[in-house]
């Protein structure tokens, strides 16, 4: 059950209408989604942290301060057959955004990761969100409002700029997810929702321990639009979709990652990406039932055109 909201939620959701939303991307992405096997694009973060000198940067800062290099990436993972793009705003809250150092506003920060990414002229696009970093101990408190608030005024600013749906990735708990489901849900307005968990080799959440099995029971009865597993293991992700399938009556998801990092002499965040492994796992999710897959941190183009030739066959 969601929190009762207060009269400054009520009125600050009631501000929050959602005239100008991309309803015909919405639409566009759930129709594909019910029948195509889609691919999406890989990450963003990973990507800009390995750039030179840019091991400590945050990747958000990069939308405000060098566009073109994160449209050039999106244009890299078009170009390699993702037909769903991913916003560089997986850390772009307003807290994430305080406790990184990046003082710019954050409406302006989300629009400008929309607007990189559209450059790229995607056939769809999602808006990425990740835990804003906040804590809380009761739902009726202070705390738990500012969480709800944070994903609230993301989400909106998000959708406002025209992204197709949101994505709530790499969340590690129920616990984390409650008020992220709440904030979006505030501004949502109907446009889809979808929901990606982080877990373990044996496919339970890394936070709290719950299958994913009950965490998929959970996110649907809140209504999301998909579910599914991201920055796990290749192996974890593929031992993680039949079980997804079996148990969600949306769109299944999967995006493992590359592995760890490796910082270099010259202080350079390095990768060890497998592109054929990504191939192969992606024939047995597409055989499994997995409607839209990608890859996580560490992973680059290479990956996703290795997953697009083997879609495409």
């Amino acid at each position: 059950m969601s929190a009762s909201p207060s009269q400054d939620e009520a009125s600050a959701a009631a501000r929050y209408r959602g005239e100008y939303y991309n309803r015909s991307g919405a639409d566009e992405l759930m129709r594909r989604l019910g029948g195509d096997t889609l691919l999406m694009q890989g990450p963003m973060g990973s990507m800009l942290l390995s750039e030179a000198g840019a091991a400590d940067v945050p990747p958000a800062f990069w939308n405000l301060a060098e566009p073109q290099t994160v449209s050039q990436i999106h244009r890299l993972y078009e170009a390699a057959g993702a037909q769903v793009l991913l916003t560089n705003t997986f850390q772009a809250s307003e807290p994430a955004l305080r406790r990184d150092g990046i003082f710019a506003p954050m409406r302006e920060v989300n629009r400008a990761a929309v607007d990189a990414a559209r450059a790229a002229r995607p056939q769809l696009l999602a808006g990425s969100m990740g835990p804003c970093g906040l804590s809380w101990l009761k739902k009726d408190s202070a705390e738990y409002r500012a969480c709800r608030a944070a994903y609230r005024d993301q989400g909106h600013a998000l959708l406002d700029a025209g992204v197709d749906a949101l994505l709530l990735e790499t969340f590690c708990s129920i616990r984390d997810l409650e008020p992220a489901l709440d904030g979006v849900f505030d501004c949502a307005r109907g446009m889809p929702v979808m929901v990606s968990f982080a877990i373990d080799d044996e496919g339970n959440l890394l936070g709290d321990g719950l299958t994913i099995e009950g965490a998929v029971v959970y996110a649907e009865r809140r209504g999301v639009a998909a579910v599914g597993v991201n920055c796990c293991s290749i192996g974890a992700a593929t031992r993680a979709v039949p079980r997804l399938v079996a148990a969600a009556r949306t769109p299944v998801m999967v995006r493992p990652n590359a592995g760890d990092a490796e910082r270099t002499e010259d202080d350079t965040l390095v990768w060890r990406e497998d592109a054929d492994a990504f191939a192969r796992a992606c024939r047995s999710w597409k055989a499994d039932g997995a409607r839209l897959m990608g890859a996580c941190c560490g992973a680059t183009p290479c990956s996703i055109a290795a997953m697009a030739d083997v879609l495409e066959r």
